[in-house]
């Protein structure tokens, strides 16, 4: 395993709209208003989303280790949590400022 695949792994997670969509939903107080419940939803939604991810590539033909599978299915959790993170902030801002 090398930087360029991990490189390859953080630009398909950021390209993909599931990460966008989850994070913006559960980051913003439609679903939990507690940060606890947010973290817990975007932690298991960041799991899912990785063996989504990889379920794609295997079906591609790839053949991943199991280092570069839970390396790929942590980026997808760290992404979540941070870019749900992000979403609430926002959300929070906005509703502080208006």
């Amino acid at each position: 395993m090398d930087k360029s695949f991990i490189l390859l792994l953080i630009i398909g997670t950021i390209k993909d709209p599931i990460l966008w969509i989850l994070a913006g939903i559960i980051g913003s107080n439609i679903l939990a208003n507690s940060i606890s419940k947010k973290m817990m939803y975007l932690f298991i939604s960041g799991f899912i989303l990785g063996f989504i991810r990889l379920n794609i590539y295997k079906s591609f033909g790839e053949s991943f280790t199991s280092v570069e599978t839970l390396t790929l299915i942590t980026v997808c959790i760290l992404f979540m949590i941070s870019l749900g993170i992000l979403f609430y902030k926002l959300f929070k801002l906005f509703r502080t400022v208006s």
